[in-house]
């Protein structure tokens, strides 16, 4: 859970992703999604809650967290001029991946 002020985001999320698999998160606009990805990431810090990636408690293990997860935004956040392949092998790049 994430809260913002007074108001609480994600509380009460449970779900369960899998290796080898695609996965998509859908829903409408402030349904939470990005505050969701953004604490498995580690881009912000979960005020409270539980959560592992590949078995790793995002509280105490965001390092290797990060080692094994990443996240590519939908749009073109850092150059508008990349195509979004190029933008796949930029942050495949980032996560030391050969392309």
């Amino acid at each position: 859970m994430k809260t913002f002020g007074t108001k609480k985001a994600v509380n009460g999320t449970n779900l369960t992703m899998y290796k080898g698999q695609i996965f998509a998160l859908l829903g409408h606009n402030g349904a939470g999604k990005t505050t969701t990805l953004s604490m498995l990431t580690g881009l912000i810090e979960p005020t409270e809650g539980q959560a592992e990636v590949f078995g790793l408690n995002i509280f105490k293990d965001m390092a290797k967290v990060r080692e094994n997860l990443g996240v590519c935004p939908q749009h073109d956040v850092l150059f508008e001029f990349l195509t979004p392949t190029d933008h796949l092998r930029l942050f495949a790049a980032f996560k030391g991946t050969p392309t």
